[in-house]
């Protein structure tokens, strides 16, 4: 009898093609992130990517075999998030010439490690028992599955992806990305009713459904409820005071809620989010020891279902050890041996703690306060480190292999989500990412390298460039400047990056550097460490009242409830209240046509929205790669 032919899964195909496809979502999402300050899924993009080169060029992938090429692929890619958000401010307060890039180096390859080997244990409670709803992972399978769905579900698929690529490409092209409604039917300015032309927002709350309502109500509690309230009581800065909820304008309400925002929302929704990720640790330690012990012992029969507590035990000693030279080597003398011990323990503690933060926030939403754990993370490692020139490099270094372990469990996760839908055994893609997550982290400080010295970025772009032609002489000067650029104007043809997320961390880090290096004993000696902290600029007490409250809440009230209401204070309103639109479209038609129909017409719709999105966002940072290396 012949022997039945082995189902591909696990192949050089998979693995060389995903590494392929990942370098290049790689250099196009540090791009884009520079660029507008958030990241782009790749797994979607990574997916339709491997059917049209396994199934359409080699015409053999298996839709295991594709599931591996996107692991592989958003396993070199996700890591550009964690990079992004930290290393660029090295760049932006003029240290770049102290950085040790092999350092850096060897710190983010350690947070990509340690990324993926901490949250595997979290497997088995996070998706098969809470059954977080991941959507896009949902939108992934639903890719892989779509040939063997029927040609009708396929067909949904691919009228979601054209009709978000469509909204995308329009919104790109105009520049128009929200729309406020509120001024246009006379609502006062102290409510914020502005939407974001979103579909993958539509398409994520919808895949989110019921739970994901809760972030909609806290969005609305927060610019409804909270702020009004806070502007009709004068609970306002100085700037605002006087001005009451009816008397506000438009302009000076889109100058307060932002700011709002930023300083109470956020602080408070970042505390709730760790509080509730606290409370749902203390829920689930039963389940996690049992998880725990599960990869401890050998399997009854058959290959394992998960890699062996061994081999993370060996990963995680590899990364913790990565991450303790790079502390050491990025702080060179000014960095003791026993300072890097405790940066590194206490970084592989929160970077643990984060990843099950961020874990959670993207298999209920899809968003992540990824950028609000990376600032943290500094702040923490500087106390340790140092305040100065001399600590600020390895805290930020440190930093950054921290906040690149937080976007790598998430992916990890989400990935391991997607593979559990089509049926896909957890050990192949955890070997799979394991042996690939060391690609992406080289490639993406490279790119903000290559980025920084061809455009620069940061808010003073312009003027940084302007300065760098000066000094090449007058005749490079004159040229710029005949290209339409000056200290303020970026010359033509040359994209603007922002990086408003490395920005928001040099803020902090000034900051930081403010409230400890006050040398007035008098003020030194007044109040507690809290007391002083909170008036160098850095919210103490809101972090640690948020984190109460979402400890509290998801204890007494429901478990992820804490994690849930705090997102919602964390991210912008114009998003969330379309995400909020999404969800109640979920239960419209469920109640209405039936969950039959909810689930296999809505579904493919749904997943097609994230995928238009994301091809277009891909596809249009890759172009402006293309041009600023033209250029």
């Amino acid at each position: 009898m012949a022997e039945k032919p082995k189902y591909r899964e696990l192949t050089p195909a998979s693995l060389v093609g995903g590494i392929l496809v990942g370098l290049l979502l790689n250099m196009g999402i540090c791009f884009a992130g520079l660029q507008i300050g958030f990241t782009i899924v790749g797994s979607t993009v990574a997916a339709v990517l491997g059917f049209g080169l396994l199934r359409g060029v080699l015409r053999q992938g298996s839709i295991l075999e594709v599931n591996i090429f996107q692991t592989v692929a958003s396993s070199v890619n996700t890591v550009n998030a964690g990079v992004i958000f930290t290393i660029p401010v090295l760049f932006l307060m003029d240290l770049e010439e102290q950085i040790d890039y092999y350092a850096l180096a060897l710190a983010v390859t350690a947070g990509s490690v340690l990324g993926v080997v901490m949250i595997i244990p979290l497997r088995k409670q996070i998706i098969e028992l809470e059954r977080l709803r991941f959507p896009s992972a949902v939108a992934v399978a639903a890719i892989l599955k779509s040939p063997g769905a029927g040609v009708e579900k396929a067909c949904l698929l691919v009228l979601g992806i054209g009709v978000s690529a469509a909204a995308s490409s329009l919104t790109i092209l105009s520049g128009v990305d929200s729309v406020d409604i509120g001024q246009y039917i006379g609502l006062p300015a102290g409510i914020h009713f502005v939407f974001a032309i979103s579909l993958l927002c539509i398409g994520a709350g919808y895949l989110a459904g019921r739970p994901g309502l809760a972030i909609l109500y806290g969005t609305l509690l927060n610019f409804w409820i909270l702020i009004p309230l806070c502007i009709t009581f004068g609970w306002v800065p100085e700037k605002f005071a006087g001005t009451g909820f009816l008397e506000m304008s438009y302009e000076q309400a889109g100058d307060f809620i932002p700011a709002f925002a930023h300083f109470t929302s956020r602080h408070l929704g970042i505390g709730m989010i760790l509080g509730g990720a606290i409370a749902g640790i203390a829920i689930a330690l039963p389940a996690l020891k049992a998880a725990i012990t599960s990869l401890r012992s050998p399997p009854d029969e058959g290959p394992r279902e998960e890699v062996s507590l061994k081999t993370l035990n060996t990963g995680m000693a590899i990364g913790f050890l990565l991450l303790l030279v790079a502390t050491k080597l990025s702080g060179g003398a000014h960095v003791s041996w026993p300072q890097a011990v405790l940066a590194a323990a206490v970084g592989g503690i929160w970077l643990w703690l984060s990843g099950l933060v961020v874990a959670q926030t993207t298999g209920r939403t899809d968003w992540s306060p990824l950028s609000g754990l990376a600032l943290l993370a500094t702040v923490i490692m500087m106390a340790i480190l140092g305040t100065d020139n001399n600590g600020i490099i390895p805290a930020v270094t440190v930093g950054a292999a921290i906040c690149v372990a937080t976007s790598m469990c998430a992916d990890m996760m989400s990935d391991l989500k997607t593979g559990y839908l089509i049926g896909s055994r957890p050990a192949r893609q955890q070997v799979a990412q394991m042996a690939t997550c060391w690609i992406g982290p080289a490639v993406s400080v490279a790119t903000v390298l290559l980025l920084w010295n061809a455009n620069a970025f940061g808010p003073e772009q312009a003027k940084i460039l302007y300065e760098r032609k000066a000094a090449e002489g007058p005749e490079a000067l004159v040229a710029y400047e005949q290209a339409g650029g000056s200290p303020t104007k970026l010359a033509k043809g040359i994209p603007q990056l922002g990086a408003p997320q490395a920005a928001a961390l040099k803020s902090a880090i000034n900051l930081v550097k403010k409230a400890t290096s006050e040398k007035d004993e008098s003020t030194a000696s007044e109040g507690n460490a809290l007391d002083r902290l909170e008036a160098g600029g850095i919210p103490v007490k809101k972090y640690l009242a948020g984190a109460a409250i979402g400890l509290l809440v998801s204890l007494l009230v429901s478990p992820g409830l804490g994690v849930m209401i705090g997102l919602s204070l964390y991210l912008p309103f114009e998003y969330m209240i379309v995400f909020g639109i999404g969800g109640l479209l979920s239960i419209f038609i469920s109640r209405r046509f039936g969950a039959r129909v909810a689930e296999d017409k809505g579904v493919p719709i749904a997943a097609g929205l994230i995928v238009g999105d994301a091809l277009v966002g891909i596809i249009h940072a890759v172009y402006k790669v293309g041009m600023s290396l033209g250029n």
